[in-house]
């Protein structure tokens, strides 16, 4: 079972995308993030660490494959 929930850390975060990307072969990934729940300077981190560690190695990982 996939479940739409993306949490963790960068590295749990990447293996998941790449789950399910073998699981659905999708070509995109839509993530969207709460702005209420958590503190301004914590969502800051998220995205940046998203397209600072996560995107990368995704990217990464599935031009290896192609």
């Amino acid at each position: 079972m996939v479940h739409a929930y993306v949490v963790g850390s960068p590295q749990q975060v990447i293996e998941k995308i790449l789950y399910q990307h073998e699981l659905f072969g999708h070509s995109r990934f839509l993530l969207q993030m709460s702005v209420g729940s958590i503190s301004h300077k914590k969502l800051m981190k998220s995205i940046e660490l998203f397209a600072t560690v996560v995107a990368p190695e995704v990217k990464k990982a599935l031009s290896a494959v192609a």
